[in-house]
């Protein structure tokens, strides 16, 4: 080979793999909207109870890198409007009576390894990794327990963070060359035992959460 064949061969290579990195060094940002489903959690009557579980709207939304034709990294948050239950717990002198609004938002480092991301139809199993913030607003009364005396008002806010573990599923459908319809499902499992210190039920609300959407994915 001449040292002029060479050179083109090279320059050949050279482009090919630039183009091939410029193909894989996509950014994709998605945004899916549905539902979030937690099941009741634990039950510690008189204590706090009972538990409650509860269906919200939820929104998924995403930014990742191509890593691989096939392999992308990334971060998401997942978030969702509040569920609520009437509640009961035992106070001094008394009990509360309330009801409950809680919601969960995860924030999640991920990587997502499927199909081609330049496929028409490209599927992705998701794992990921983070932390959550539980929020639970709780408004009502405290009515004493014995004599005359009347009830009064009663409000407590719990907010706390908890590991989280990502797992679910991405579907994107090209509608043209930078926009595609998108799926996306989400199991979130919260490293949290809800309990007090003294081993007391604190929300009677599940750990586990599932969310389901549809949205638009872009890609740059």
């Amino acid at each position: 080979m001449t040292r002029i064949g060479a050179t083109r061969l090279a320059l050949c290579a050279a482009a090919l793999s630039s183009w091939t990195a410029a193909a894989w060094a996509q950014t994709f940002v998605s945004v899916a909207a549905g539902a979030s489903t937690q099941a009741e959690g634990a039950s510690d009557q008189p204590y706090l109870g009972p538990p409650f579980d509860g269906t919200s709207g939820a929104l998924v939304a995403a930014v990742d890198r191509a890593a691989a034709r096939s392999v992308a990294f990334g971060g998401e948050i997942s978030l969702a409007s509040a569920i609520s239950g009437e509640q009961s717990q035992r106070a001094p002198g008394g009990s509360n009576v309330f009801v409950s609004e809680h919601r969960d938002t995860i924030l999640s480092a991920t990587v997502k390894i499927g199909s081609p991301l330049d496929a028409p139809a490209h599927v992705a199993f998701v794992l990921g990794g983070g932390v959550a913030q539980r929020h639970m607003t709780r408004s009502g009364a405290f009515n004493p327990g014995f004599g005359l005396r009347v009830s009064t008002p009663f409000s407590e806010t719990l907010n706390d963070w908890a590991p989280a573990i990502t797992l679910g599923v991405d579907l994107a459908v090209s509608l043209a060359r930078r926009a595609a319809l998108f799926g996306a499902a989400r199991v979130h499992a919260l490293k949290d035992d809800d309990r007090l210190p003294d081993g007391v039920v604190k929300r009677g609300v599940s750990s586990t959460i599932v969310r389901l959407g549809g949205g638009l994915q872009l890609n740059f």
